[in-house]
């Protein structure tokens, strides 16, 4: 599975303002993360019945029930492209939840700018300092690392360097939180 973080916040931004909530899109990312931890705690469902999203929205909330209506042996991951935050992380988790996802999915983020391979490693460590989060997901982690977007952004050479530190990086936080990293390219 493969959506661009985006077509999440455009989902929870649409939801928000059905609710009544304001625009999840206008949010700072501690109230996005904060919201998306008490939801993904709380034992009532935040989707209402009678909603009637968007076609758009409503495809990646098919998506997601495709997810949920099959095994874990049917997927490797639900990547997320153009992930730059822990709300993009936490935002998948929160919507595979919303539909009766049984399972634990890896979520993926794949980093794949420039500026997202430089920021990579932290992204990773936030979600890892989030009690919820390194429960959850019970000692493993996949990433993506991209390369067309940051080869577009600082040519081959710098791209392929930024590539190789990210990965460095992300390998010393998740060692240090004792996280089981499963790095994969594209």
């Amino acid at each position: 599975i493969h959506q661009e973080s985006d077509r999440h916040s455009n989902c929870l931004s649409e939801l928000t303002r059905y609710l009544g909530m304001g625009d999840y899109n206008d949010w700072s990312e501690p109230d996005r993360q904060a919201f998306l931890l008490r939801e993904l705690q709380s034992k009532r469902p935040l989707l209402p019945p009678n909603w009637q999203p968007s076609a758009e929205v409503q495809e990646v909330i098919e998506t997601c029930r495709v997810v949920a209506d099959n095994s874990i042996d049917s997927f490797g991951a639900y990547v997320i492209s153009m992930a730059r935050v822990p709300s993009d992380v936490l935002a998948v988790h929160l919507l595979l939840k919303e539909v009766g996802c049984e399972f634990i999915m890896p979520v993926a983020p794949l980093f794949e700018t420039l500026d997202d391979l430089n920021n990579a490693a932290d992204v990773i460590e936030q979600l890892l300092t989030l009690p919820w989060y390194k429960g959850y997901i019970d000692g493993f982690q996949m990433v993506m690392i991209g390369y067309s977007d940051s080869a577009k952004d600082a040519g081959v050479l710098a791209a392929g360097w930024a590539q190789y530190q990210a990965q460095e990086a992300l390998l010393a936080v998740c060692g240090n939180a004792k996280i089981s990293l499963q790095l994969f390219h594209g």
